[in-house]
């Protein structure tokens, strides 16, 4: 099951959490309430109150044993855990498709280059990288201005300066706030076929 509670802007809701419980039972019927209160990422007595939300349902059932409990999936609780999980994996796919279509217009104006260069190696950039290397894109070198970053490697990707040359027929700038003054220290340094990365509406646009 994809984690969404490590995703900074994606908060688990309470239909995600019952779906953790139900899957997280169905695998373990003796798991404990401490360990679902872990899997889960609530209290444990949060964890109570679903589990006797779930019992009254009809989707689980509770066995005694003493000093600990056993919980079973009812015909019921299986069927609502399978929709949960359609319902969680329809929701991924559309995000994704919404993702997709958005970045197509990225994808189509560097189409036709073979070997890009990232002009910044911060969050923006290496958040660039990783969507044109997910796509098959040949991403050779990062340019930084910053003597920390240069000849770090980020992705096997190694860092140098904007004043070395690179094997590269496009270069995209990416950062937040700087870009006007990078794409100018860019050509200073006789780089061409120049793009900035707007990261206000996730496009590029050439600058020559």
């Amino acid at each position: 099951m994809v984690k969404i509670d490590a995703l900074k802007f994606f908060q688990p809701t309470p239909e995600y959490r019952k779906l953790l419980i139900l899957e997280s039972i169905n695998k373990d019927s003796e798991i404990s309430q401490k360990n679902l209160s872990s899997l889960v990422g609530i209290v444990p007595s949060l964890v109570n109150k679903y589990l006797n939300k779930l019992r009254e349902s009809g989707l689980i059932k509770v066995e005694n044993l003493g000093k600990k409990l056993r919980y079973f999936l009812t015909e019921e609780g299986v069927s609502e855990l399978y929709y949960l999980k359609l319902a969680f994996f329809n929701d991924i796919v559309s995000l994704s498709m919404k993702i997709e279509s958005h970045l197509e217009s990225i994808f189509l104006k560097l189409k036709s280059k073979n070997f890009i260069g990232i002009y910044g190696a911060g969050l923006v950039g290496r958040t660039l990288a990783q969507l044109l290397l997910n796509r098959g894109f040949n991403v050779v070198v990062f340019f930084d201005d910053d003597t920390q970053k240069i000849r770090n490697r980020y992705f096997g990707i190694p860092v140098i300066s904007i004043e070395d040359k690179a094997e590269i027929d496009a270069i995209i700038v990416a950062s937040i706030k700087n870009s006007e003054i990078m794409v100018s220290k860019a050509k200073k340094y006789q780089h061409s076929d120049i793009y900035v990365f707007n990261t206000e509406e996730f496009k590029i646009k050439w600058h020559g």
